[in-house]
């Protein structure tokens, strides 16, 4: 049995971009790739290295992407920070509320769980903003059950709730819904920014 030029190259242990390279540098002749092509598992070997290579070329430009950004942070328009400071001032008036409020014994909240409920908002801005160079929609912020706060986005595409708990030993609670479309639900840690929610709210 005959093995072409071809086969050996497949054989040999290379991945990833330099796979590429080697096979676009190295000079075949016809009747190798027709023997090439003849033979569907060297094909298939071929299918499976390019789109190694591609995931490769993909998580190599998708870095370098960040780093640039990082580099270049993006100007966000001073109106846009005064939206956000502006929607988490007025949210504050949730700390008059007193013991009892809506008569079935809920307790106040604290300045402590308004505190971390807007430092949340203020980290998911900005995520949003270095990912994708614009500011995030601005959310409800308001009273939620047993002394937590709700922070709730509800646009035409989704809705999101996530609740930041009066107890600051718990994790957050989130779930969201897109009509129907996709539901998720899970917990976060409300003290750093969390991609994975930023990057479906940038949906």
């Amino acid at each position: 049995m005959t093995v072409s030029k071809l086969e050996t190259v497949e054989n040999a242990p290379i991945s990833g971009i330099r796979d590429v390279r080697l096979f676009v540098e190295r000079h075949w002749d016809v009747e190798d790739i027709v023997d090439a092509l003849s033979d569907k598992r060297v094909i298939a070997a071929w299918l499976v290295r390019f789109y190694a290579a591609f995931q490769d070329l993909y998580r190599h430009v998708w870095r370098q992407e960040v780093m640039l950004r990082q580099l270049t942070p993006p100007k966000i328009p001073e109106e846009e920070v005064e939206r956000l400071e502006s929607a988490i001032a007025a949210s504050r008036s949730i700390l008059d509320l007193k013991d009892g409020f809506d008569g079935r014994g809920s307790p106040h909240y604290s300045e402590s769980v308004w505190q971390r409920a807007a430092q949340f908002l203020r980290l998911q801005w900005e995520e949003h903003v270095r990912l994708f160079g614009e500011p995030l929609p601005l959310p409800e912020i308001l009273a939620g059950p047993n002394g937590s706060i709700d922070v709730f986005w509800e646009t035409p595409e989704f809705d999101l709730l996530v609740n930041v708990p009066a107890d600051p030993k718990k994790e957050a609670e989130f779930s969201g819904d897109s009509h129907g479309k996709r539901k998720f639900d899970g917990t976060l840690d409300p003290a750093r920014p969390n991609r994975g929610l930023v990057s479906w709210l940038a949906k």
